[in-house]
């Protein structure tokens, strides 16, 4: 098992991780904190984020599950946001954080062959261009460092695979299906046969009939797109050897076994949803709150942060943008031969990534 950062197309936050105060790393949580109220006033208002407690629950969590200093072997790099077209980034921004990446790859031991890992959203016609742009410009990039590009649009599949063929594909998370729903793991697993079903049935059988359907639900909400076979000739078709999986609590059997295929295990904010509609971006422009609009978004997630207070049992749910999150923590639920494969990786992000 490898550890990878994600980094949002914000660049503060990468200047945070190139100054080791994103991970904690050798700061005291006074020090941290005395840091955001000096540098970041504005995000800490009289009800602080959710994404600041998790991100403080988070650190300790890994370096609790696997070694304190955990973060002294950080493997790559992943950039950019995999949830919506208009953070899709632009070339003289791909080039900026290749840039960055070399600074933390340099500046940061154990001095070695990091990898460099460009996020990708699904896109319209319009953003398109720009990322293929992005794309011909690192597939041609001559650096020592490997580069992968997390796909989430089979059109830019497509133009992986026929065009740009340097470049070293991963299906994430928005492009490949888990059951994520926050009302199976809060309200537990409650099932009720129809009564053609259970008419004239003891209340044993009942009672055994309903543990029956509970077995299959957990076997099928402890499954993947992946698992179908189907999938896996698709992925075998395309030389694709990694696919990303949120991590989910209580769901062990998960990540045991998913046919010889690499896991991107994503930490500690599972996607929920994502959509065209976005709250944050009609603070600017209302019309975005009711209706899609093609016209290219001023990025207002990169300096407002938008979030819902929703009652919930043990985790946070917040909305960022045009997708909601839910927060996951609890690491003991990872599987020992997931971190016995060396071709894993957990992909921590400090914070939703936009």
């Amino acid at each position: 098992m490898n550890l990878y950062i994600h980094i949002g197309t914000n660049w503060e936050y990468f200047d945070l991780l190139n100054e080791w105060f994103l991970l904690s790393t050798g700061k005291t949580d006074r020090e941290i904190a005395s840091f955001f109220m000096e540098n970041f006033p504005w995000e800490l208002s009289e009800t602080i984020s959710p994404q600041y407690e998790v991100n403080f629950m988070a650190i300790r969590e890994l370096k609790r599950k696997f070694w304190p200093d955990v973060f002294n072997k950080i493997d790559g790099i992943y950039y950019g946001s995999d949830n919506c077209e208009y953070l899709a980034p632009y070339k003289n921004e791909v080039q900026i954080a290749i840039e960055k990446f070399k600074e933390f790859d340099k500046k940061y031991p154990p001095h070695k062959v990091r990898t460099f890992t460009l996020v990708t959203p699904y896109v319209g016609n319009k953003m398109l261009e720009k990322l293929e742009e992005s794309l011909s410009y690192l597939n041609q990039l001559n650096i020592k460092n490997p580069i992968e590009i997390v796909v989430n649009d089979f059109w830019v599949l497509r133009l992986l695979t026929t065009k740009y063929t340097n470049l070293k594909i991963s299906f994430w998370r928005v492009i490949h299906k888990i059951l994520k729903t926050p009302l199976i793991d809060t309200y537990g697993y409650e099932v009720h046969p129809a009564w053609e079903l259970i008419k004239n049935k003891s209340s044993t059988d009942i009672e055994k009939m309903k543990q029956d359907i509970i077995k299959w639900q957990l076997k099928f909400y402890a499954s993947t797109e992946i698992n179908l076979l189907e999938y896996q000739k698709f992925l075998q078709k395309h030389k694709i050897e990694r696919v990303a999986l949120d991590y989910m609590e209580k769901r062990e059997e998960l990540y045991k076994n998913q046919n010889d295929i690499w896991i991107d295990l994503y930490y500690p904010w599972a996607l929920v949803f994502t959509g065209r509609l976005c709250d944050t971006s009609s603070i600017e422009n209302p019309a975005r709150w009711y209706y899609a609009t093609d016209d290219i978004c001023p990025r207002t997630c990169n300096r407002f942060d938008v979030s819902y207070k929703i009652k919930t049992v043990w985790y946070n749910l917040i909305q960022r943008g045009n997708a909601a999150y839910r927060s996951e923590l609890n690491l003991d639920y990872l599987d020992e031969t997931f971190l016995k494969n060396t071709n894993n990786r957990i992909i921590f992000a400090p914070f939703i990534t936009v």
